[in-house]
C-alpha cells in the first residue's frame, strides 16, 4: 500500500470516528427524549483501483417495524378501552350500588315505605306530608341525575371536538414530515431523526383512531386506517370534521359527506369510543332514567278494564271498551302459542297522528310487542289495524262503538285476555289511580303525538301541583271520600310495589316484565357489570400495551453503558489513526529533508 492510499484510508478513518463519537454522543444525550430511537454508523468502503480508499458511512436507527406495528394497533385498542373504561365508571358512581344505598332504588324505596305508613293511618296529615315529599326526592333524583347524564354528554362532545383538532393536526404534521423526507433522502441525507419524529406522531395518531403505515420507496410513509380510510398519502393529510348533526365526516374529500363512523371506517381509538358513548351509552341511561320516570307516573295514575269472554263463529276471545284511551295509553292482548306454550303480549299504543307511525325506541322484543295504532279513523280503523298486525291466526272486529273483540283460532293461538289501561289525569276522578307525578305541568299518558313523550322525562317529571297544595289528595278520590279510606293509598302502594311493565335497560336487551323496584335495582346492577366488565377489559389490554412498549423499548431505546463503552473504543480508535497520519507526516518530512 502507497504513502498516499495510507493517508487516505487513515484521514477517512479519523473522520469516521469523528462521526461514530458524534453520533454516540447524540445517542446519550437524547436518553431518556421521548420517541427517540439509538442510531447506528454503517460504515462501507470506498474502493478505486488500487484497493480500498477510504469509507462511508450512512445513518440507521434500532426500529424493529413489526413490534412497531403491533404497538400502534394496540395503543388504539388501549385507548378505546381507557374512554370506555372511564366514562363507564363514571355513570357507575352516577347511579350507586344497590349493596350501599343507590340513588333511585333507595328514594323509590324510601316512597314506598311512606306509603306503607299513609296505607294505615290515611288521615294522618303527617303522614300525607311524608308521601308528598318522599315522591318529591324521587323527582329530584332523577332530574339531578338526567342532568348528569347531560353534563356527561357536554363533556363528551368536548372531548370529541379536541380530539378531532388534535388527529387534523397530526395527519398535517406527518405529511409534512413526508415531504422532508422524500427531500432529504433524495440528496443522500439521514432521515432518521425526522423518522422518528414521524413515528412518534404516528403512535400518537394511534390513540385516537386505529391506524396501519405502508412504507414507500422514496421515503414517504402511506397512513390509513384498518379500514383503508387513507389518513395521510405523501404531503396529502385527511382533515376531520363534525357536521351539524354530530356526524364524523371527512372534510377533505371533494363535497364533505363521508360519515366515517357510518360507514364502518374506524374500528378503535379514543375517538370511537368517544362517539359510542355520545351516540349508544348516555341515551341508553338516559332511557332508563326516563322509563323508571314513565312507569312510576303511569303505575300511580292507570287504571286497567279487564275485558270479558267473547266469542263469534266457533271462536274464543275477549273484548274491552277502549272509549277511556286517550293519546299513549295501551289496549294490551296476552295469548298463547299453543305450538311452543309460551305466553305471548303486545300493547297496542293510542296515536291519533299517523306520521309517527311505526313506533320506534320501544321495549319490544321476545316475547312482548308494542304496535302503535292511530285511532284518528275511529273504532272499526283500529280493528283492522290490529287484525293486520295480528295476522290471521286472530279475528279482529268492532261489534259496537269503541268495543275492540280480539279472537283466537284456538289452534296456533289461544287469546287468554285483553284490558285497556287509561290514564287519569285529574286528582278527583272517582276512581282510586292518581296522577301524582306529571310532565312538568302536564299528564304523563305516554304520547306519541308530538314526538315521544317518555324522551327526557326524568328531567321533567314532578309532583302534580295540586297534590302538593292538598296532600290529602292522596285519600280523597272523589269530593265525598272518607278522609280514614284506604283505598287509594292501598293503591297507590301496591302500584309502587307490585304492578309490573315492560321495561327494557336498553343495547338490544328485549323488555321484560319488571317491577319499578326490580328494574331500578336491575339498571344498578347492570352498570356495576358494565363497569367491573370494562375494568377487567383495560386492565387485560394494559398488560398487552406494557410488553409491546417494553418490546419497543428494548430494540429502540439507548443503553447509556453501551454507549460510554463505544465512546472508550473510539477514542482509542481515534488515537490510532491520528497516530498512523503523525508517523506518516514525520516520513514524509523524513522524504523531504533527505532530497
Amino acid at each position: 500500500m502507497g504513502l498516499t492510499s495510507t493517508v487516505s484510508l487513515a484521514s477517512s478513518g479519523l473522520k469516521v470516528t469523528q462521526d461514530a463519537t458524534s453520533l454516540v454522543a447524540n445517542n446519550i444525550a437524547n436518553a431518556s427524549t421521548d420517541g427517540y430511537t439509538a442510531k447506528r454508523l454503517n460504515i462501507a468502503d470506498i474502493y478505486a483501483d488500487s484497493g480500498t480508499v477510504g469509507f462511508k458511512t450512512t445513518v440507521s436507527r434500532a426500529f424493529d417495524q413489526e413490534v412497531y406495528d403491533q404497538l400502534i394497533s394496540s395503543t388504539a385498542s388501549n385507548s378505546f378501552l381507557d374512554v370506555q373504561a372511564t366514562y363507564t365508571g363514571q355513570i357507575d358512581q352516577l347511579m350507586g350500588s344497590t349493596s350501599s344505598g343507590a340513588t333511585i332504588p333507595t328514594a323509590i324505596a324510601a316512597l314506598s315505605s311512606d306509603l306503607q305508613t299513609l296505607a294505615s293511618q290515611p288521615s294522618n296529615s303527617a303522614a300525607q306530608i311524608a308521601v308528598v315529599n318522599s315522591a318529591t326526592s324521587v323527582t329530584q333524583s332523577l332530574k339531578s341525575m338526567s342532568s348528569a347524564v347531560t353534563d356527561l354528554s357536554k363533556a363528551v362532545d368536548g372531548d370529541i371536538k379536541d380530539a378531532v383538532s388534535a388527529v387534523n393536526d397530526l395527519t398535517k404534521q406527518i405529511g409534512k414530515i413526508n415531504a422532508q423526507v422524500v427531500s432529504y433522502q433524495a440528496q443522500g441525507r439521514d432521515v432518521t431523526g425526522l423518522q422518528d419524529e414521524r413515528d412518534k406522531a404516528v403512535l400518537k395518531l394511534s390513540t385516537y383512531m386505529d391506524v396501519q403505515v405502508h412504507q414507500e420507496t422514496n421515503g414517504s410513509m402511506r397512513v390509513s386506517t384498518t379500514s383503508a380510510l387513507t389518513l395521510v398519502d405523501g404531503t396529502r393529510a385527511t382533515q376531520f370534521a363534525q357536521d351539524t348533526k354530530g356526524t364524523l365526516i371527512v372534510a377533505n374529500d371533494g363535497n364533505g359527506t363521508s360519515d366515517v363512523l357510518g360507514l364502518g371506517l374506524l374500528s378503535s381509538g379514543s375517538l370511537l369510543a368517544l362517539y359510542q358513548i355520545k351516540t349508544d351509552t348516555l341515551p341508553q341511561v338516559q332511557n332508563q332514567l326516563d322509563q323508571v320516570a314513565a312507569t312510576l307516573a303511569k303505575a300511580m295514575s292507570t287504571t286497567t278494564t279487564t275485558g270479558t269472554a267473547a266469542s263469534g263463529g266457533g271462536l274464543n276471545g275477549y273484548e274491552v271498551d277502549l272509549s277511556s284511551l286517550q293519546s299513549g295509553d295501551t289496549a294490551r292482548l296476552t295469548y298463547t302459542d299453543t305450538a311452543t306454550g309460551a305466553t305471548k303480549t303486545v300493547d297496542f299504543v293510542k296515536v291519533t297522528d299517523p306520521s309517527v307511525l311505526p313506533l320506534t325506541g320501544t321495549a319490544s322484543g321476545g316475547d312482548h310487542s308494542v304496535v302503535g295504532i292511530d285511532f284518528s279513523a275511529g273504532a272499526a280503523s283500529v280493528a283492522t289495524q290490529v287484525q293486520t298486525a295480528l295476522g290471521s291466526a286472530f279475528t279482529v272486529s268492532n261489534p259496537s262503538g269503541n268495543v275492540l273483540q280480539v279472537l283466537g283460532d284456538g289452534t296456533s293461538v289461544k287469546v287468554t285476555g285483553v284490558s285497556a289501561a287509561s290514564t287519569a289525569t285529574t286528582t278527583q276522578s272517582g276512581t282510586a289511580a292518581l296522577p301524582l307525578f306529571t310532565d312538568n305541568t302536564s299528564a304523563y299518558t305516554g304520547s306519541w303525538d308530538t314526538g315521544s313523550q317518555l324522551t327526557g322525562l326524568a328531567s321533567r317529571l314532578t309532583v302534580n301541583a295540586a297534590v302538593k297544595t292538598d296532600p290529602s289528595l292522596l285519600v280523597k278520590y272523589s269530593g265525598t271520600t272518607e278522609a280514614s279510606d284506604t283505598t287509594r293509598p292501598n293503591q297507590l302502594l301496591s302500584a309502587i310495589k307490585t304492578t309490573s311493565d315492560y321495561m327494557t335497560l336498553g343495547n338490544g336487551t328485549a323488555g321484560t316484565s319488571q317491577t319499578l323496584t326490580g328494574f331500578a335495582d336491575s339498571m344498578v346492577s347492570y352498570w356495576g357489570s358494565k363497569k367491573t366488565n370494562a375494568d377487567t377489559d383495560l386492565a387485560n389490554q394494559a398488560v398487552v400495551q406494557k410488553n409491546l412498549q417494553s418490546a419497543m423499548s428494548s430494540v429502540s431505546s439507548v443503553s447509556t453503558d453501551t454507549e460510554l463503552a463505544k465512546l472508550i473504543q473510539l477514542q482509542a480508535v481515534y488515537s490510532a489513526n491520528a497516530q498512523v497520519l503523525s508517523t506518516l507526516k514525520d516520513m514524509l518530512n523524513t522524504l523531504l529533508t533527505s532530497v
